[in-house]
């Protein structure tokens, strides 16, 4: 795990996320489920993302793992869970799919929602480039 995220990190973490971000957004699965799921059940969505990322990147970087590195995991984790939520919700507002002026909840499990799937690809392709 670099010291700092660089330009590199982003860019990664960006194309890693509209993989996913993109064919998932576009689904009406998504779009009634969002309208339908509790905020209650979005943020444990969140929050398992959230779990799944620190996970695989504390599997990835294991050899380079100390008890020091442990903010700077905390770092990545939300660095890409961050970038994930704006791509998503930036996928979703260019399809028309992010009412957040008249419906703000269902916009962000909306955006919550895709972001799910799209935290992995990201998680993966930053991977990569290491």
């Amino acid at each position: 795990m670099t010291q700092r995220m660089q330009g590199r990190d982003v860019s990664e973490i960006i194309i890693g996320s509209l993989v996913l971000a993109f064919p998932v957004a576009v689904t009406e699965e998504v779009w009634n489920l969002s309208v339908e799921m509790s905020f209650a059940r979005a943020l444990v969505l969140s929050l398992s993302s959230l779990v799944f990322i620190s996970f695989f990147v504390k599997t990835i970087y294991r050899h380079n793992f100390s008890y020091s590195s442990q903010k700077q995991l905390l770092r990545r984790v939300m660095s890409v869970y961050g970038l994930t939520l704006l791509v998503a919700a930036a996928v979703l507002f260019a399809i028309g799919k992010l009412p957040l002026m008249t419906e703000t909840m269902v916009a962000l499990k909306r955006t919550i929602i895709v972001a799910f799937a799209a935290s992995f690809a990201a998680t993966v392709v930053d991977s990569l480039g290491d």
